[in-house]
C-alpha cells in the first residue's frame, strides 16, 4: 500500500521562533506570537487546505526534513502517522509526514523509520513551547500510526465540507455540542 501524499502549506520553517498561522480569508501569513525562551519548531510546520480540524483551524502538518521551506510555499508531504495532543482543552492533532519530491527519504515509509530524537524533540516541544502561558495548557497524548492518521485527515476533509462556511465561534460551539469527548473545557 502506497502512503497518502496530501499538499501541505507551510507557515512555519524547521527552526524558526516566529508563530505564523495562515489566515483563512486574507490567505496572508500574519505573526501569531514569537515563542518564548529559546523555544524553535524542530520540524517545518505547515496546514493541510481544505480540512477543518476540531480546533477549528486547518489541519495541521509537520514535515520531516533536513531542509528549511519558506513560510508561504506549497509541498508534497508523504503521511507517515500523527501526534495527537491537547491545546488549551481542544483535540489539535498534528499529522507528520516526508517530504515526496526529496529522494533521500523515499526509504520512509512510517513513523518508525524516523529517528527516535527526532519524534522526542516533537514531543518535547509540543509538550512545552505553550506551557509558560499556563502550566498544563498543552498536553501531548501519544504518536499514532498511518492508518489513525489517515481517518484523522478524512475525518478533517468532511468537516471542511460539511461547515467550511460557518464561523469558527459557530463551529466550535456546534462540535462541543455534538462531540464533547473531543473537547476538555
Amino acid at each position: 500500500m502506497e502512503n497518502k501524499i496530501i499538499l501541505v502549506d507551510i507557515e512555519i520553517s524547521k527552526g524558526s521562533n516566529i508563530k505564523y498561522e495562515l489566515d483563512s480569508k486574507t490567505k496572508k501569513l500574519v505573526v501569531d506570537r514569537i515563542l518564548y525562551g529559546d523555544f524553535v519548531y524542530p520540524a517545518n510546520y505547515g496546514s493541510i487546505p481544505k480540512t477543518l480540524d476540531w480546533d477549528g483551524d486547518a489541519l495541521d502538518f509537520l514535515v520531516y526534513s533536513n531542509q528549511k521551506f519558506l513560510p508561504g510555499t506549497q509541498l508534497n508531504a508523504r503521511l507517515l502517522g500523527a501526534l495527537e495532543m491537547i491545546d488549551d482543552g481542544e483535540i489539535d492533532t498534528k499529522l507528520i509526514g516526508v517530504h515526496n519530491d526529496d529522494y533521500r527519504f523515499d526509504h520512509i515509509k512510517s513513523l518508525d523509520d524516523l529517528p527516535q530524537e527526532w519524534l522526542d524533540s516533537i514531543y518535547y516541544f509540543f509538550s512545552n513551547y505553550k506551557n509558560w502561558k499556563r502550566p498544563g495548557i498543552t498536553k501531548v497524548s501519544k504518536f499514532l500510526k498511518y492508518d489513525q492518521a489517515l481517518k484523522e485527515y478524512k475525518t478533517c476533509q468532511e468537516l471542511f465540507n460539511k461547515y467550511k462556511d460557518f464561523k469558527k465561534s459557530e463551529f466550535l460551539k456546534l462540535m462541543m455540542e455534538q462531540f464533547p469527548e473531543k473537547y476538555q473545557k
